[in-house]
Formats: C-alpha cells, sequence, structure tokens
C-alpha cells in the first residue's frame, strides 16, 4: 500500500470572475521514504495539490476525488479529525518561511509549543490543539504548556533537549543562541531551517515543502536541498517537493511529476526524465536550462502562454504551445500512457 494515493482529484475555485479549475482528475501515488518533486509553471496547481493533501483549502472551492493516506481517505475527514493529520503525521514547510514564523515570539517558544503540543496528543488523544492546550493549562508566564502529571522544571528541561536536537540536526551553529532570537533577526537559510526543524519535531511519515529554496540565494539553496535529502533517511519520512524549477528537482528528487494547467504531463524517474523527455512541455522545460555556456548556446524559450484556467482548450492544454500539435489535439484530450521504466507520460505523440 502506497503512503499517499491521490486518484481523480479535481478542485475548483468559486472567484468573483468564474469557475477556475487549479487541479483537474489529478492522480498520483507517493511511496514510503521517497522523494517525490511535482515542477511546473506558477498557476499550474502545484501548491493547490501540497494543500489539498494537508486540508487547508479555502472554503470558496469545490472538490472531488479521494486522498488517501495509508489507506485513510482524508476527504471524508471533518476538520477535527484532520487534526490527527496534519501537522503530526502529515506537515508542511511554506515557500516563506519568515511569514511562517510569528515575528513576536522568540524562536525557542515557537518550536517548543510545536514538540509539547505533540506530546500532549500522545498522552491526551489526537485530537487536541493549542488554544485547548493553553486554557487546560494554567502557565503564568511560561510560554510551554506542561505535560499532566509533570512539573514544569522537567518539561522545560526535556524541551529544550530535544529542541537543541532538532537544531543540531538541521545543522544550525550555536543553537541556544538561536533559540532566544526572535524571527526577524535570523537570515532566510536559516529561517528556513528552523522550519524544517519544527516540521521534522512532529515526526511525520510525509513532508510536503512548497518551494521551500525559492528566496534563498544559490548557495543557501543547495545546503538546504541536500538537508532535507539526508534528513529524509534520519527520520524515515517521504517528501512531496513543489518546486517550478527542474534543474532543483534533479538534485534531490527519486521521481518528477510534471504538472500544466492543473493535470500531469509526465511522471518519471528522475535520471529517465532527463535523459529521454516524452512530453513536447518537459522538452521545452529542459531547453529552458543552460547546462553548458561554453559553446556560447542559448535558452530556448516555450512560445505562448499558458491557457487562461477559466477558458481552458477543448483539446490538449498544451497544444496552442506545442511545435508537434497535430488535429487530434485539438479536440481531444491526451490521457496517461505508461512506456519502459515504468515512465508515463499524457501525449498523443506516444498513444500507440
Amino acid at each position: 500500500m502506497a503512503l499517499l494515493d491521490v486518484d481523480d482529484l479535481t478542485v475548483q475555485y468559486l472567484t468573483g470572475s468564474g469557475l477556475v479549475t487549479a487541479l483537474d482528475s489529478v492522480s498520483l501515488r507517493v511511496s514510503e521514504n521517497e522523494f517525490l518533486a511535482i515542477v511546473g509553471e506558477s498557476g499550474c496547481g502545484k501548491t493547490t495539490l501540497g494543500l489539498s493533501v494537508i486540508g487547508l483549502l479555502p472554503e470558496s472551492r469545490k472538490v472531488r476525488g479521494s486522498i488517501n493516506y495509508k489507506g485513510k481517505d482524508l476527504m471524508k475527514l471533518g476538520q477535527g479529525e484532520m487534526r490527527n493529520y496534519r501537522g503530526t503525521e502529515i506537515a508542511m514547510i511554506f515557500q516563506e518561511p519568515l511569514t511562517s514564523l510569528n515575528p513576536v515570539y522568540r524562536v525557542g517558544d515557537q518550536l517548543a509549543e510545536a514538540i509539547t503540543l505533540r506530546r500532549v496528543r500522545k498522552e491526551l488523544g489526537q485530537n487536541v490543539t493549542g488554544e485547548v492546550m493553553n486554557k487546560a493549562y494554567n502557565t503564568k508566564g511560561i510560554n510551554i504548556p506542561p505535560i499532566l502529571s509533570r512539573s514544569k522544571r522537567s518539561v522545560l528541561a526535556d524541551v529544550k533537549e530535544e529542541m537543541l536536537h532538532w537544531l543540531n540536526l538541521v545543522r544550525i551553529s550555536d543553537p541556544e543562541q538561536v533559540l532566544e532570537r526572535y524571527p526577524f533577526e535570523l537570515s532566510g537559510g536559516m529561517a528556513q531551517r528552523i522550519m524544517i526543524a519544527m516540521a521534522l519535531s512532529q515526526e511525520p511519515a510525509l513532508l510536503i515543502a512548497d518551494e521551500p529554496t525559492t528566496a534563498l540565494d544559490v548557495t543557501t539553496q543547495a545546503q538546504v536541498l541536500k538537508l532535507m535529502r539526508e534528513l529524509m533517511d534520519k527520520v524515515n519520512t517521504s517528501i512531496l517537493l513543489i518546486t517550478h524549477d527542474l534543474a532543483v528537482a534533479s538534485q534531490v528528487a527519486d521521481r518528477a511529476i510534471v504538472m500544466y494547467a492543473g493535470e500531469f504531463a509526465e511522471d518519471s524517474e528522475i535520471h529517465d526524465l532527463f535523459s529521454r523527455p516524452l512530453h513536447p512541455y518537459t522538452e521545452g522545460l529542459l531547453n529552458c536550462i543552460l547546462f553548458d555556456t561554453k559553446d556560447g548556446s542559448s535558452l530556448s524559450p516555450i512560445h505562448g502562454s499558458v491557457p487562461d484556467m477559466r477558458n481552458l482548450p477543448l483539446g490538449c492544454r498544451f497544444a496552442p504551445r506545442c511545435p508537434h500539435a497535430f488535429e487530434r489535439c485539438q479536440s481531444n484530450r491526451p490521457g496517461p500512457v505508461t512506456k519502459e521504466n515504468g515512465h508515463k507520460v499524457s501525449c498523443f505523440l506516444h498513444d500507440k
């Protein structure tokens, strides 16, 4: 059984200018201890997919399909039941770390709250929120709610020890000093490491990382990606990386899924995808990566624009931009075809 099995997922947003189809009949599987990258242009539905899995979609949406996590359909759970999975079984790292951290609390307070919440849930049952804990326990100036039947001093000592463990794991130097800092005192790379540590402290089986390196410089980006790859094996978790950059995915992912206009275009083992791309859109993305500048080669952009998600083409959604499009592509939508080595592609060029 797959860790995560998304089947025929469709998500539509109700807007003032019409119905926007962000995801259209999307299916995917994530195995245990797998690093899967979801790649595509902005607006193709990558983030909507991640938010669907963790249950953070806005109310103004229409959803159909199923999202099975360890055999449990998350789509059928209420918000109370979903708390048993969100942040604990399934954690998420968002794109901007400095907007995810509370600016008025020190790093130590925020990391300690996450760790203590996990411990209290284990003792009292999963369906316990931070608000309930704060009402149930009088902390009197201490920002960390104590666990039942244990002294505050004991809890604080244990939590601090674990906080230092996670900060050391994400390679933060002088972690005791970092615990006393506010988020605005951190660099972008350090703030992102804090978010990774906070997510991993919940011991999730699945970690969703939504563009975790976009705001970072190239050197820090490489460090964070390498760190995530190493931590995956240490904490025994699977990672779903959302990125617009195939080059980023190639550094860490086992497998990549290329998305276009709310659909999957190609699904392949990462090395096979780079050496043998099957979909014209994937070829276009690879042509936009400058691997070597010594021969004076230039980038080859994909001509045209992404279709309006309120008024999608009747046939293949990439057909207006595809150099290989023919008559069938204008009126019919291609379905996924499995080729050698499990390489899947949705394109009539390979539908034989």
